[in-house]
C-alpha cells in the first residue's frame, strides 16, 4: 500500500492498527547517499567507535527518501503481511529548514530501479525528530510569522490581502464575512496560520477560518464569539503541528508498542531512523547503543541470521544478500527444506506485491522480503535437526523467537573482523589481523593501490601506507593474513610479516631505544659516581 502526504492522515489509523496487532515489524529505508568522502569509507582498521563516528557523519548529512514498513500479523494458521511503502520529504517551517546532501551514485542507483523522484519531492510525507518537534511547538505558541522565504509564501500577496481586508473592514458589520484567499489546490494549513496571525495582530474583532471549500475567510465577530473561535484555532494549530511532524507519528506508534524490529544489514538504517525521527545522534557509540536498545528492546538483522545459517553448512544454497536469500527461501526447494514451512500471505488490501511482482529496492517490498525471509529462517533454525515426524505444522511465534536468541540485538557490520554489533551489551572489539609490509630495496616504492590490487586475491584487505617503504595491511581474518605471509616469504621485492606492535610500530620502537639509551646512560653515571666517591 503506497502512502504519501495526500493520504497519510487517512491511512495513519490503519498503519497504527497494523503495528499494534503485528507479531513483528520489518523495516527498510532508501537514502540520499552512503559516504561523504574517502575518510568516511568503512575500513578493516576501524574500531567500533571509529566506525560509529563515520556512520554518524554520513547519517547527519544524508536523509531518508523512502521507508518501508511491513507488519506481520498472525491470523489462524498463517502470517499475513501489511506492507506500506512511503516516500518521505522534509518540510520547511519557521526555524526548521532541513539541509541534506545528495550523492550522485545513490540517485543513479535509485533511478536504475525506477524510483519516482516526482513523488518523492511533491508528495513525500514530512518528518522530523523530537528536537525539531519541540522547536515547532514553541514556535506555534509564540504565534510568530516568519518571512516569506521561510514559508514559501509571497510577501506581496500578504500585503495585498491585508490591504483588501482594511478596505472591507471600514464598512463591515458584526457577522459579515469576506473571502480573502480562494483555495487553488496548493495552499495548506500553514497559509491559514500566516494570515490568521497577521490579521489577528491588526484587528481585535476579526477572525480567520477556512470554509467547506478550504477558502480562507475573515469574519467580524463579538468578543465572546472570538474566544470560542480561538479555541477552535488552537485545534487547527495542533493539526498544523501534526501535519509537519508527519511520519514521526508512525515512529511514535512503533515506540509505544515495542514490537520486534527487523531489518537486513540494518546498522545504517537504525542510525538514520534514530537521527531523523527520534533525536540527533549521540556523540559516542555507547550512548547510541544504550538508547537504541531502550526504545527498541528487540532488534533482529536477517543478514546476520543468514550468515549464521550459512556457517552451519546446511544443504541449501543460501546467499546473504536480501534478493537472493528471498528467491532461495521462496523456491519450492527452500520451502520443502524443512516440512510444514509457515504460510505467508499479503493482506486483502495489500495487493501491490502479489503474484510474480518483483520490485527490488522499493522500501516497502524490501521490508516485506526481509520479514518473509525471517519467518522461513526461523522455521529452519527451529527444526533443521528435528525428525520430520516431530516438526510442528504451525509453531508459536514465541518459540521462533526463543530459537533465535543467539541473534537477538545483533546487527551485521560490514568490512570488519567481527560479524555483528551487540546492541544489548558490550560488543567485542574488532581484532584486526595485521600484516607488516616493507620494501627490500630503496628503488621499490610501495603504493596503496598496487598493494590492494595485488593482495585482493587473498580476500578483503585494507592498506595503510606509512611511507614509501612501509605499509600496514588489515585482512578480513587470520587465515588470510597467514596466506599472505606464507605466499611472500621468498619475494625479492617486499618483506611480509605478521605485525608486531613492539617490533614494527614507528613510535614504540624509537621510544624503547630511547629508554634503553637513557637507562644505559644512568647506569654508567651511577657507576662513575660510585667509583669517584670510593676514590
Amino acid at each position: 500500500m503506497e502512502v504519501d502526504k495526500n493520504n497519510f492522515e487517512e491511512y495513519l489509523p490503519r498503519i497504527s492498527e497494523s503495528i499494534a496487532k503485528a507479531e513483528f515489524i520489518a523495516i527498510d529505508t532508501e537514502f540520499t547517499g552512503l559516504t561523504l568522502n574517502d575518510e568516511t569509507k568503512n575500513s578493516l582498521f576501524d574500531s567500533i567507535e571509529e566506525r560509529y563516528q563515520k556512520l554518524r557523519k554520513c547519517s547527519q548529512q544524508f536523509t531518508i527518501s523512502q521507508i518501508g514498513i511491513s507488519a506481520f500479523l498472525k491470523e489462524s494458521d498463517r502470517y499475513v503481511a501489511h506492507s506500506y511503502n512511503m516516500y518521505l520529504f522534509p518540510n520547511s517551517f519557521g526555524p526548521v529548514d532541513v539541509r541534506f546532501m545528495v550523492q550522485a551514485s545513490s540517485y543513479e542507483f535509485q533511478r536504475r530501479y525506477d524510483f519516482d523522484f516526482n513523488k518523492y519531492v511533491y508528495t513525500g510525507i514530512p518528518f522530523m525528530n523530537e528536537e525539531q518537534e519541540e522547536q515547532i511547538i514553541s514556535y506555534l505558541k509564540r504565534k510568530e510569522n516568519p518571512s516569506g522565504v521561510e514559508w514559501d509564501i509571497d510577501e506581496n500577496l500578504v500585503r495585498e490581502v491585508c490591504s483588501e481586508v482594511a478596505e472591507w473592514y471600514t464598512q463591515a458589520a458584526v457577522g459579515d464575512s469576506f473571502t480573502i484567499l480562494k483555495n487553488d489546490g496548493t495552499r495548506r494549513l500553514k497559509h491559514n496560520f500566516v494570515f490568521r496571525n497577521e490579521i489577528n495582530s491588526r484587528y481585535r474583532d476579526l477572525l480567520t477560518s477556512t470554509d467547506e471549500d478550504k477558502n480562507i475567510v475573515v469574519r467580524k465577530v463579538l468578543p465572546e464569539e472570538k474566544e470560542q473561535e480561538e479555541m477552535k484555532q488552537k485545534r487547527e494549530s495542533s493539526d498544523l503541528c501534526n501535519s509537519l511532524i508527519g511520519f514521526r507519528r508512525v515512529f511514535k506508534v512503533l515506540l509505544e508498542h515495542k514490537k520486534p524490529i527487523l531489518g537486513h544489514n540494518m546498522l545504517l538504517d537504525l542510525l538514520l531512523i534514530f537521527d531523523k525521527f527520534h533525536k540527533p545522534l549521540p556523540a559516542h557509540y555507547k550512548d547510541f547503543q544504550e538508547e537504541i536498545h531502550r526504545i527498541f528492546p528487540l532488534i533482529l538483522d536477517t543478514k546476520h541470521i543468514a550468515t549464521g545459517l550459512i556457517r552451519k553448512k546446511l544443504d541449501l544454497k543460501l546467499n546473504s544478500t536480501l534478493g537472493s536469500l528471498y528467491n532461495v527461501l521462496r523456491s519450492q526447494e527452500g520451502q520443502d527444506f524443512v516440512i510444514h514451512s509457515p504460510v505467508i500471505e499479503h493482506g486483502e488490501e495489500f495487493t501491490a506485491y502479489n503474484g510474480e511482482t518483483h520490485l527490488p529496492h522499493e522500501a516497502g517490498y524490501d521490508a516485506y522480503m526481509c520479514g518473509y525471509c525471517f519467518l522461513r529462517m526461523c522455521h529452519i533454525q527451529t527444526f533443521a535437526n528435528t525428525p520430520s515426524t516431530e516438526v510442528v505444522p504451525f509453531t508459536t511465534f514465541s518459540r521462533y523467537l526463543n530459537e533465535m536468541k543467539a541473534f537477538h540485538n545483533k546487527v551485521n557490520i560490514i568490512r570488519a573482523s567481527i560479524n555483528a554489533l551487540d546492541l544489548s551489551g558490550k560488543s567485542r572489539e574488532p581484532q584486526r589481523p595485521l600484516v607488516f609490509v616493507q620494501s627490500k630495496t630503496s628503488a621499490y616504492h610501495l603504493s596503496a593501490f598496487k598493494l590492494a590490487k595485488e593482495f585482493s586475491k587473498f580476500g578483503t584487505v585494507d592498506i595503510r601506507l606509512e611511507s614509501k617503504s612501509r605499509a600496514l595491511v588489515a585482512t578480513g581474518n587470520i587465515y588470510r593474513a597467514r596466506d599472505l605471509v606464507k605466499n611472500y616469504r621468498n619475494d625479492k621485492r617486499i618483506s611480509v610479516q605478521h605485525y608486531s606492535r613492539w617490533k614494527h610500530s614507528p613510535y614504540i620502537r624509537p621510544t624503547l631505544w630511547t629508554g634503553v639509551l637513557l637507562s644505559g646512560g644512568l647506569c654508567l653515571w651511577a657507576l662513575w659516581s660510585t667509583k669517584k666517591n670510593n676514590t
